[in-house]
């Protein structure tokens, strides 16, 4: 078995559903490089929580500021809560995992390896949807959402995924000085809904940049904004919840990885952690992938796990297989 391991962000937009997914990662080629299986959130779950706002912006009690496509961060909907109304969020969480677990066990009885759940941040549900100000009103109500769909949802062999792509990109945007300070807060509000979780839970961690329209928000200038950030995540996690992973994206969108050896080396000073490098692109030469991921694991000190930057639901199926291809490469020796 190699000692790299490849991990899907999520989507999959090559199959047409979950039962699909599941075979494909349970083959012979593939199986053995995985740690956790994910379900391709296929369909209209490839727009991540799109269909929790579409949902949200029929219901009487929202009024919908600006209309949008969600075809780019220029093009999404706004919405607010009506004078007098209360805020209900349709998160479906429970409703995905309980769907993709039948998947799963119509496939095989046992699989041996835990399945992945996917949970977009409650603080980035709040700001993307209603705004700043909407996001310091509402944020409190999307925790609890979040909170309670996981105590739902929890179970031996399932690892909740974090989708931080807000936490992330505060960090990169402040001045160097307050990097610092705002890792410390964003891990705060990162960890917040693991704090609330059952005992036991297991998380990982999928640090973003976005990838709306296969867009990142931002590039990142180098790789310290992700170490700051990962750093204060693994010293506030909550005890009694494992932290499966930490997914690092060196790019973001349509944009490979540099090759300059001086981005990664901030990640010197990575503490010891699950680490799974956000580096496999379908648009990069093959030997320039190779030499990010040598790049990568002579700064971090150690081998790595393989991912793309982001799920794979923002590519076209054919570029969406190129991806994986990308993987299988970065994974061997």
């Amino acid at each position: 078995m190699s000692r790299r391991h490849m991990h899907f962000v999520g989507t999959m937009p090559q199959f047409p559903d979950a039962r699909a997914a599941f075979s494909w990662q349970l083959g012979d080629e593939v199986r053995p490089l995985l740690r956790r299986l994910s379900s391709g959130e296929t369909g209209p779950r490839l727009l991540w929580f799109v269909p929790m706002v579409k949902e949200l912006k029929g219901q009487p009690e929202i009024r919908s500021v600006k209309d949008g496509d969600w075809s780019g961060y220029e093009d999404t909907d706004l919405l607010t809560v009506r004078r007098g109304q209360q805020l209900r969020i349709p998160l479906r969480l429970e409703q995905y995992a309980t769907e993709d677990r039948a998947a799963l066990e119509s496939v095989v009885d046992d699989a041996g390896l835990p399945m992945q759940v996917g949970v977009p941040g409650y603080l980035d549900m709040a700001l993307f949807t209603f705004g700043p100000l909407g996001a310091i009103r509402h944020s409190r109500k999307f925790l609890t959402a979040v909170s309670d769909q996981i105590s739902r949802i929890a179970a031996p062999d399932v690892v909740f995924q974090l989708e931080v792509p807000a936490a992330l990109i505060a960090v990169a945007s402040a001045p160097r000085l307050l990097r610092p300070a705002m890792a410390a807060f964003m891990a705060h509000l990162v960890t917040r809904p693991v704090a609330r979780a059952p005992q036991g839970s297991r998380f990982g961690v999928h640090l973003c940049l976005g990838d709306l329209g296969h867009r990142a928000l931002r590039q990142l200038p180098d790789a310290e904004p992700l170490v700051l950030l990962a750093n204060a995540i693994v010293r506030r996690w909550p005890a009694g919840r494992s932290l499966e992973f930490v997914h690092l994206p060196m790019s973001g969108g349509d944009q490979p990885p540099t090759t300059d050896a001086a981005f990664y080396g901030p990640l010197r000073r990575l503490h010891d952690m699950p680490l799974i490098a956000g580096i496999a692109h379908e648009l990069q030469d093959p030997s320039d992938q190779l030499r990010v991921r040598d790049l990568v694991e002579t700064a971090a000190g150690r081998p790595v796990d393989i991912a793309t930057s982001c799920g794979l639901g923002r590519r076209a199926p054919a570029e969406a297989e190129r991806a994986v291809q990308a993987m299988l490469k970065l994974t061997a020796d």
